[in-house]
C-alpha cells in the first residue's frame, strides 16, 4: 500500500516510489492486454489497462519527453489483487511493501490507542481497583517508593539479572526458595524493613501449636521434673537420632521411667502395659554424655523446624515432606499443652501479634484430645477449662492495652479443628463438642475445620451426612458456626482418593464455607471460581507453607495472582510460623516479590479483606476498619519520610 509519509516517497522527488509499484507489474500489463482483446475486463482492470497503454511493450519504463506522470501512484484499490498474483510476483513486492508499511503513523496511533484501552480496562477491572482509586497522596508516593526499592533489590541485593553469564554462588532469585533467601531478607532487605512496620489487619489462618519460637517452649520445659519424652526407636547410634521422632508430655514426677538409650527400650506407646516415657531432665544429661557433649535441646529443635536441606533436597517428595511436617507438629504439641505454658502461650502469641501489626486472629487448635494436664500431671483440664483460660487471658491482655492507645487488639477467636482421617462416628462426636462449646463460649468459637494432608483419606464428602446434620442443627439452635475448610491444599486435588470428583473444593461450595484455607488448586476449576465469587467465599493464602510443603518451588510459581485476578477475595496468612520460620512479615514480603503486579495498594486490599471476612461482629469490624485506616495513613507517611530520598537515588534498569 502506498503511504506518502516521507519526502523521498512523494511524487516528483525521484523514481524510488515507482520502482515498487510498476516494476513487478510487467506481466500484469500483458495479462490485461490479453483480457482486453477477449473483452473480459472489469471496471478496475479497464482503468489500469488505460494507464499501462501509455507505455510500449518493449520499454515499459520509458515515456515521451512531455508525458506527465500521474500526480499520485495508483491507490490501494487499483493494485493487483493478491489472489491474482503469482508467488514470484509476491516475492518481488515483499521488501518494498515492508518498507512502505513501516512507520505508518496511522497504524501506530491506532495500535497505541487500542493498547492503552486494553491496559485501562484491565486496571479498571483489577482486583485492587478500589484500593487504587481511593489511595491518598501519601499512599501513591509510598507505592512508587516500594516499587523502586523492590526492583532495585531484585537486581542488586539478589543480583540475578537476565544475562548469558553463569551467576556466581552468591546470586539468588528474589522470590526464589524462601529458606535459601531468608537470611538475606531478614538482614539486608529494606523492603522487609518496610513490611515489619506495616499494620497487617487480621490473621485468619494460624495453627495454634506452631505460633511461638521453639527455643522459648524448650526453655520453659528445660528443668521441669514432670516433662517426659519418648522416641519411636531406641537411640543407640547416630543414625537413630536422624530417623527417630520425639514426642513430649507431662506426667506425674513419680511416673516410672524408661531408658531411651537402652537396646531393651520398647517404643510402643499404644500398648497400655508398656511405658515408653523418660524424664526430659534425665534425657538431656544422658544425651549429652552419649553424644560428645551435644546439647539435647539443640537436637530437638532440628526435629521441630523444617530445614533447607529437608525441604529442597533432590530426593524429597510431597508425601515425605508432609510426614516430616506432621512429626514436627506432634513434637510441638506436648511442649505447649500443659496448664501454665498454655496460659503463657496464649498471652505471648497475642503480644507477638500486636508487635507485628496484627489486630485480631482466629487460631486453629486441634481439639480432638479433650484434655491437657496441669503442671504437676495430677489433674486434667477439659475443653471448657481450656476455653476459660483463653477467655481470661484475652480479658487481661486487653485491659493491659488500655494504657497504650496507639495499639489496638480485637482479641482472638477459635476455629474448632479435627482431622479428616477419623471414623464417621468420631466425627459426629467432634461436631457435637463443637456445638456445645459454641453455646458455652459464643465469644470464642467462630468456625469448624477439617485438617490434614489432602492427598490422604478422607475427602470432606466422606462426612456428608454428619456435616449436613451439623448445619441443620446449628440452624435450629440459631447458632452460627461457619465452615472454614482446608481445601485445595494439594496438587492431585482428589481428596485423598483416586477420583478428581472428590476434590474438597466441591464440598466447600456445597456446604457454603465462609472461607477456604489455601485454595491452591482452585485455578483448575473455572466453574468453581465462579461459584466462589457468587457465594463470596474468601481464600486464606499461605505462600510459604505451600512452597515448603512442595505445592510449588517458590512464591513466583504460586497461583495467588491468578486467584486474585479471577476476582476471589484473599487474605495473607502465616500457616505455622514457628515450624516454617516465617511469620506474617515474611508472608507479606513474599506476596510482594512473588509477582510484579503487587503493590502497596494490593497490600491494603488484602488487609482490608482480612477484616471484612473475619468472624468479628459488625461493630468490631467497623472499629477495626477505622483504626486500620488511621494506621495505614501513618504507615504510608512513614515510608515517604524514611525512604523517599533513598528511593530517588536508586537506578532501575
Amino acid at each position: 500500500m502506498y503511504e506518502p509519509d516521507s519526502e523521498t516517497n512523494m511524487p516528483g522527488s525521484g523514481k524510488h516510489w515507482l520502482r515498487g509499484v510498476l516494476s513487478p507489474r510487467r506481466t500484469y500489463a500483458d495479462r490485461l492486454r490479453k483480457r482486453e482483446s477477449k473483452g473480459a475486463l472489469n471496471e478496475k482492470d479497464s482503468k489500469n489497462a488505460k494507464m499501462f497503454a501509455r507505455k510500449s511493450d518493449d520499454s515499459p519504463r520509458k515515456r515521451t519527453k512531455h508525458q506527465e506522470m500521474p500526480a499520485t501512484p495508483p491507490d490501494e484499490a487499483d493494485e493487483q489483487p493478491a489472489e491474482q498474483m503469482t508467488d514470484g510476483e509476491k516475492l518481488l513486492q515483499v521488501g518494498d511493501q515492508l518498507k512502505q508499511n513501516l512507520n505508518n503513523s496511522q497504524q501506530q496511533e491506532d495500535y497505541d490507542k487500542r493498547r492503552k484501552d486494553l491496559l485501562q480496562q484491565e486496571q479498571t477491572e483489577s482486583w485492587d481497583k478500589d484500593a487504587r482509586s481511593s489511595a491518598s497522596e501519601a499512599e501513591n508516593r509510598a507505592a512508587h517508593i516500594v516499587w523502586k526499592i523492590r526492583e532495585h533489590e531484585r537486581d542488586n541485593l539478589f543480583g540475578n539479572k537476565a544475562t548469558e553469564s553463569i551467576p556466581d554462588e552468591s546470586t539468588r532469585d528474589m522470590g526464589g526458595q524462601f529458606l535459601t533467601n531468608r537470611e538475606r531478607i531478614d538482614c539486608e532487605s529494606k523492603l522487609f524493613d518496610i513490611v515489619k512496620h506495616m499494620p497487617k489487619g487480621a490473621h485468619l489462618h494460624a495453627h495454634f501449636n506452631a505460633e511461638l519460637p521453639v527455643d522459648e517452649l524448650l526453655d520453659r520445659a528445660k528443668n521441669m521434673d514432670t516433662m517426659f519424652v519418648r522416641s519411636i526407636v531406641p537411640l543407640l547410634a547416630p543414625e537413630d537420632l536422624d530417623k527417630t521422632e520425639i514426642v513430649f508430655t507431662v506426667l506425674t514426677s513419680n511416673h516410672p521411667e524408661a531408658d531411651l538409650f537402652s537396646k531393651d527400650y520398647k517404643p510402643d506407646f499404644k500398648n497400655t502395659t508398656n511405658n515408653p516415657w523418660m524424664k526430659w531432665i534425665n534425657f538431656q544429661r544422658r544425651f549429652s554424655d552419649q553424644n560428645g557433649g551435644r546439647d539435647a535441646t539443640e537436637w530437638v529443635m532440628t526435629k521441630m523446624i523444617l530445614s533447607e536441606e529437608e525441604v529442597y533436597g533432590t530426593s524429597q517428595t510431597v508425601n515425605g515432606i508432609w510426614a516430616r511436617f506432621n512429626q514436627a507438629t506432634r513434637c510441638f504439641k506436648g511442649l505447649l499443652n500443659y496448664e501454665s505454658t498454655y496460659r503463657w502461650y496464649v498471652k505471648k502469641a497475642m503480644e507477638n501479634m500486636v508487635e507485628n501489626g496484627i489486630m485480631y486472629a482466629e487460631l486453629r487448635p486441634m481439639l480432638m484430645d479433650k484434655t491437657i494436664p496441669s503442671d504437676d500431671g495430677r489433674k486434667q483440664i477439659d475443653l471448657d477449662g481450656q476455653m476459660t483460660i483463653i477467655r481470661e487471658v484475652i480479658a487481661e491482655f486487653r485491659e493491659e492495652l488500655k494504657a497504650e492507645p496507639s495499639k489496638a487488639f480485637e482479641g482472638i477467636k477459635i476455629i474448632y479443628c479435627t482431622p479428616r482421617s477419623i471414623p464417621k462416628a468420631k466425627m459426629q462426636s467432634e461436631l457435637e463438642d463443637c456445638i456445645r462449646l459454641a453455646i458455652k463460649f459464643p465469644d470464642l468459637i467462630c468456625g469448624f475445620d477439617l485438617v490434614g494432608a489432602e492427598d490422604r483419606p478422607n475427602p470432606i464428602g466422606f462426612y456428608r451426612d454428619e456435616l449436613l446434620s451439623f448445619v441443620k442443627t446449628c440452624e435450629k439452635l440459631d447458632i452460627d458456626i461457619p465452615f472454614m475448610f482446608h481445601a485445595g491444599e494439594t496438587l492431585l486435588d482428589t481428596g485423598g482418593t483416586k477420583d478428581p470428583e472428590n476434590s474438597n473444593l466441591y464440598e466447600s461450595v456445597l456446604l457454603k464455607a465462609k472461607r477456604v484455607g489455601h485454595g491452591f488448586a482452585l485455578p483448575k476449576h473455572p466453574q468453581l471460581i465462579q461459584k466462589f465469587k457468587d457465594q463470596d467465599i474468601c481464600v486464606e493464602i499461605c505462600p510459604v507453607s505451600n512452597e515448603l510443603l512442595h505445592l510449588c518451588r517458590n512464591v513466583k510459581e504460586h497461583p495467588y495472582p491468578e486467584i486474585l485476578a479471577a476476582g476471589i477475595p484473599c487474605t495473607v496468612n502465616a500457616d505455622n510460623p514457628a515450624l516454617f520460620r516465617a511469620d506474617m512479615n515474611h508472608e507479606f514480603y513474599q506476596v510482594m516479590v512473588g509477582t510484579p503486579i503487587m503493590s502497596v495498594h494490593g497490600w491494603r486490599q488484602l488487609i482490608e479483606w482480612s477484616i471484612q471476612y473475619s468472624c468479628l461482629d459488625n461493630d468490631a469490624k467497623k472499629h477495626g476498619f477505622n483504626f486500620f485506616r488511621r494506621q495505614w495513613e501513618e504507615f504510608c507517611q512513614w515510608i515517604v519520610d524514611t525512604y523517599e530520598e533513598h528511593a530517588k537515588g536508586l537506578e532501575i534498569s
